[in-house]
């Protein structure tokens, strides 16, 4: 069946009074569904269920609500595309992969692949200290290779290994170090800088949910950890 005949068959619709109720279901399915995705999916759906109502409700075609329809399914299916693509299972490189997989896996892999355009490794020697108590916290970090202490008054309160954050508390209230954080082997980091990542997260707010999401689980494994641990002494 060609094309036209499908249109033509949608437009002269015997049943084109309930086609407007059908798309009314669709919004209001869209509207339920947390998938951005699958959300713009039906809302196309929902805007070509309307096109045989604009066609018949009146004595004449309804072009200007017609047009309208067309720009909002154009809009949604050039979004659907960018969402495919970000969606699309590439292959990162060996490091790059291995964080994907152990901390950032809740982001799609073009999300991710864009929050590392705005990030850079960091080599760590040992001893060196890269988060001060009391200072201004300019970079966030996640911990790739390598081991970390968290110190206070020289007291050891935690020790970080590979898939953990640091300065992520400064990343989410904006308050400073409240301890010392220095590498006790070689190290790698991926670090971005908060004033960077913030700009980039403000273009993006499902993206700056989802890392909000992983940041706080790591808060909360943290803080069972040290909970336990202190129970211990």
């Amino acid at each position: 069946m060609s094309a036209a005949c499908v249109v033509g068959s949608v437009i002269w619709c015997p049943c084109v009074g309930d086609m407007v109720h059908l798309a009314n279901a669709l919004y209001l399915c869209s509207y339920l569904v947390r998938d951005i995705l699958w959300l713009r999916v039906l809302t196309i759906a929902a805007g070509l269920s309307l096109v045989p109502f604009y066609c018949h409700c009146s004595d004449h075609i309804l072009w200007a609500p017609i047009a309208w329809n067309v720009l909002f399914m154009t809009v949604n299916l050039v979004q659907i595309i960018i969402l495919l693509r970000e969606r699309r299972p590439r292959r990162l490189g060996g490091a790059e992969q291995e964080l994907y997989d152990s901390v950032f896996a809740d982001l799609a892999p073009g999300e991710f692949r864009k929050l590392l355009k705005v990030g850079q490794w960091q080599e760590v020697a040992a001893g060196e200290t890269i988060v001060k108590q009391g200072a201004v916290v300019a970079d966030m970090m996640v911990l790739k290779q390598g081991a970390l202490e968290v110190r206070v008054a020289d007291r050891v309160i935690a020790r970080l290994n590979s898939g953990q954050f640091v300065g992520e508390m400064s990343f989410l209230s904006g308050e400073k170090a409240t301890a010392d954080v220095v590498a006790t082997e070689p190290s790698r980091l991926m670090v971005w800088s908060q004033e960077t990542l913030n700009e980039f997260l403000a273009r993006r707010a499902g993206l700056a949910f989802k890392l909000r999401g992983v940041l706080g689980r790591d808060v909360v494994a943290k803080l069972r950890r040290y909970t336990d641990s202190s129970d211990g002494v």
